[in-house]
Order: structure tokens, then C-alpha cells, then sequence
């Protein structure tokens, strides 16, 4: 990896070099704009993400946002490049984001690119038939629409750097959870006189900052992130951030632990994700100066449906998964008895600490467990139960099931090429088609193919997981998905 981020470097170096000599007559036109998607009455709706029972949103702690950016080439090629502050979408809301911008724009379906940044603050995405639904398609669509009307002659510039202390690999916390691709892009838009118009970075991590425990709407780490952009930035500036692959990148816990609701010390808070988020600021505004824009760039976009396979196996037969779960719940309900004190905030953890005194005064302090040993026994519980949801989902497959067929689009903007990925693909899959791909500027915009759950590497099968046990997509999906990014990308050369 280190050598592929220093080739990098040198070949993106050379490129900007080159780049200053080119005339700045304008060629391209560009577009950017942004609408508000937060539900109308916020109170009482129904939260996305993680499983919060029968509790609702409370509030909004920040509006989430709906972000275009649109480019026209010299030629007439055109395309919008969208990102909404959702969890997720299903293929048919985002087809009617698509015809919606097609029908007031002219700019084809098939060029149409969006995607989710994957807050897990936000709300459920139902069905065409939700209120909420057709409020989120017309707001979207209408921020495509005007960045489209308000389009100028312009210059588009990408740049990227890696940042660490951001993303961790949160299958690999007990091993360091270094994230496998730590790259950071950003998109510099400007009119052919040099104004900044628009930012827009790219990075794969999961907006989670917040847990189940959170019931007010917010784009989580990515509020701060662009609130610290546009603080240091001319008013006006449209800042956005696009999803790259995240499927096991998050700030700083394991999924498993998240899932049951584990109380994490310092880390699900509002104040841990401003940290989090303002590492990207810095990254961002360091680099953006260094990117330098290009009015002759070449647009093209190629769009494909292809073959996903799906599961048809599991680990466990149903009737085993049964027999964990049995024995699971009976270890935890003995193991709560033991428990010392299980805090849920900080104040809790005082009880806690001084619980502990209290039992090492007394002598009992080995009759007890404490509330992280008590998680242990919460999260096998929870895979269990996991495990007997998938077996049985999976042993009423029928025979030679059919794989999903998932749209995919590769757009290139000079130089550039962006990639979408459907559902939530890992990070080493990512890095993958980065490193098969020609060219040196190659990027990932994640959950944007309106399909759910995990595409992991066929190698994270081997060491199961919440992740990898609740993927409906087979081993074989990492091999689907990079040759499917490579086809599009020699389909744009």
C-alpha cells in the first residue's frame, strides 16, 4: 500500500505541474447547490441505522443536507453527482431521484450518480409511498436542478492525501484497526475566473459516530467536517462529503459491541464526533490550496447493470444456530447476576468505580464481573441470534437462486475517474480497483446502488462476524465488484 499511495503522489504531482502551463479558457460548466432533506416534523419519526426499538427522533441536532455537484463537457456530456445525508436507499427511490433530474434537466438517467453518506442519524427510507419519501426524491432532485440552472463556464481540480486517526478497520480493533486505504480525495470547483464554488471530499468511513442511543437527526462526524471547511472558506461555498467504500471503516468501535448498545466511554458522543470531523477539516484546508483547477477536461459516463451472487450458505444450520442461541442467553442471564454495575454515562461510571472500592474494601472484588466482560456475553448473544435470522432466511433460498443485479456507473472528469459502489463494500475492495486502475486519480463513492448490507472480502468469510454472517452477498461478491468497477472504467477511456 505505501508504494501505491508514493506512485501516487509523484504521478498526481506531475499532473498539476503539467496543469499550470493549460490555458484557462473555460470548456467545461459546472454547477453546485444544496437543499435541506431533514423530515418536515421531525419529532416522532422513525430513526435509521441501528435497531432503537420503539423510540423516535426527539429533534434535530443538525439539518441534513442534499449536495449537487453537476459538470457539462465541451461536447454536451453532462452529469450530476449527488449526495444525500441517508443511511441508504432502495434502487426504485433512487431511480426516481434519477428520472426526476433527467425530466428537468436533460441530463441522462444513466449519468445520474447518487449516493448515500450512510449517517446512521437519520431516517428510515421507506417506499415510494411514504410522505417522507416523496419529500426526500423532490428535494433531491431539486438540488440537482439548480446547481443545473446555475451552472457556469468553470474548472474542476481533485487532489488527495492520506489521513490517519480518522477511519479504523473495526474487524481488526484488536489488531491495530488500521483502516487498509486511508485516502482522502477532494474536489476543488470553481467558475473560469478562479471563485471558489464548491468542495467536496471523499473519504470511507461510517458516519456512526453517534449510537442507538442518539434520537436526535444529524449527519454525525460529516457536520463537522464541512461546518469546519466552511468557517475558514468564502460564504457561499457549497461543502459536501461523498461516501467512499466503508463497509468496515467506522471511528473507533466494533460493530458487534455498537449493535447491543455497548456504553463506550468518550466515544458516542457529539463531542467525539467534532473531533473526529474536524480531522478532515484540517486535511481538506491544508490541501486545497495545492489543487490546481482545469477548464479542457473530457466528460464521459458509462452505466451497467451486473451480476452479484448471492448466499446460498451459511456457517451454521439453522438448528445449530438455534441450540448457540439457547445456550448463549442462558450464559448471559447468569452472567448479568454477576455483573458489578453497568454504567450508561458518565456519571454512571463513577458508580461504578466507586462499586469497585467498595468490593475491594469488603474483600469480594473477585466475585464480580465487570460491564466490558458483560458485553462479551451480550454481543454471542446477539450473533446467535443473528445466526438463526440468516439460517433460516438462507435455507428457504430456492435452488440456483438468482444473483442480485446491481447499476453501477464510472464517471470521468479529465483524468478523474469515480466509481460507484452498491450496498456496503470494504475497504480492501476498494483499494483494490485503485490499484488495477489506469488511472492515477481513481475514487470510490459508496452506498450508491440503493442495495443493503455487507460486500466483504472473500477472505473476512473465513473469520465470520457480525458483518460477514448478516451479508446476503456470497464470497464470490468481491471478484463481481472489481470486475464490474474495471469494466466501466475501460468503457470510459
Amino acid at each position: 500500500m505505501k508504494h501505491y499511495f508514493l506512485r501516487k503522489a509523484c504521478i498526481i504531482s506531475a499532473i498539476l505541474i503539467i496543469s499550470v502551463s493549460i490555458h484557462a479558457t473555460a470548456q467545461i460548466k459546472v454547477g453546485v447547490a444544496e437543499t435541506i432533506i431533514t423530515p418536515p416534523n421531525p419529532i416522532g419519526v422513525r430513526m435509521a441505522g441501528y435497531d432503537r426499538g420503539a423510540n423516535t427522533s426527539t429533534g434535530v441536532h443538525d439539518d441534513l443536507y442534499a449536495r449537487s455537484l453537476v459538470v457539462e463537457g465541451e461536447d454536451g456530456t453532462s452529469s450530476a453527482m449527488i449526495t444525500v445525508a441517508v443511511v441508504n436507499m432502495s434502487e426504485p427511490v433512487m431511480d426516481q431521484i434519477r428520472t426526476g433530474v433527467y425530466k428537468e434537466t436533460g441530463i441522462p438517467f444513466k449519468n445520474v450518480i447518487v449516493s448515500s453518506t450512510h449517517t446512521h442519524s437519520g431516517p428510515v427510507m421507506g417506499n415510494l409511498e411514504d410522505n417522507y419519501i416523496k419529500f426526500f426524491i423532490s428535494r433531491t432532485v431539486q438540488s440537482a436542478v439548480i446547481a443545473w440552472k446555475g451552472r457556469v463556464p468553470g474548472k474542476i481540480g481533485v487532489g488527495s492525501a492520506v489521513v490517519f486517526g480518522m477511519a479504523m478497520n473495526d474487524r481488526r480493533m484488536e489488531h491495530g484497526g488500521v483502516p487498509p486505504d486511508p485516502e482522502l480525495a477532494v474536489i476543488k470547483v470553481e467558475n473560469a475566473q478562479g471563485k471558489l464554488l464548491g468542495v467536496f471530499l471523499n473519504y470511507g468511513c461510517h458516519p456512526s459516530a453517534l449510537d442507538l442511543h442518539n434520537l436526535q437527526f444529524t449527519e454525525d462526524w460529516p457536520y463537522f467536517s464541512i461546518k469546519g471547511i466552511k468557517d475558514k472558506l468564502t460564504k457561499g461555498v457549497v461543502v459536501g462529503y461523498f461516501q467512499s467504500a466503508q463497509g468496515d471503516a467506522k471511528v473507533g468501535y466494533q460493530a458487534e459491541l455498537s449493535a447491543v448498545g455497548a456504553f463506550m466511554q468518550g466515544i458516542r458522543s457529539f463531542e467525539f464526533a467534532e473531533k473526529k470531523g474536524l480531522v478532515l477539516s484540517e486535511a481538506v484546508l491544508k490541501l486545497l490550496p495545492e489543487i490546481k483547477t482545469l477548464a479542457d477536461l473530457v466528460v464521459k459516463v458509462s452505466y451497467d447493470k451486473f451480476q452479484i451472487p448471492i448466499r446460498t450458505s451459511f456457517p451454521y444450520t439453522h438448528q445449530e444456530a438455534l441450540l448457540w442461541q439457547e445456550k448463549a442467553k442462558k450464559t448471559l442471564d447468569e452472567k448479568e447476576k454477576l455483573v458489578i454495575y453497568y454504567p450508561t454515562d458518565l456519571e454512571g461510571v463513577e458508580r461504578l468505580k466507586q462499586a469497585a472500592r467498595d468490593l475491594v474494601a469488603k474483600g469480594d472484588i473477585g466475585k464480580t464481573i465487570g460491564p466490558r466482560t458483560l458485553d462479551k456475553y451480550k454481543v454471542d448473544y446477539w450473533l446467535a441470534t443473528q445466526a438463526v435470522s440468516q439460517s433460516k432466511r438462507i435455507e428457504a433460498l430456492p435452488p440456483n437462486s438468482a444473483p442480485y443485479l446491481m447499476p453501477m456507473q464510472a464517471l470521468r472528469i479529465g483524468s478523474t475517474i469515480f466509481v460507484t459502489f452498491p450496498a456496503e463494500v470494504f475497504t480492501e475492495i476498494g483499494l483494490a480497483v485503485k490499484q488495477k486502475s489506469p488511472y492515477a486519480n481513481t475514487f470510490i463513492l459508496g452506498v450508491a446502488g440503493g442495495f443493503n448490507g455487507y460486500i466483504a472480502t472473500a477472505a473476512e468469510y473465513i473469520e465470520g462476524g457480525y458483518a460477514v454472517n448478516g451479508s446476503p452477498y456470497a464470497p464470490q461478491a468481491e471478484q463481481a465488484i472489481i470486475n464490474a468497477s474495471m469494466e466501466l472504467i475501460n468503457r470510459v477511456k
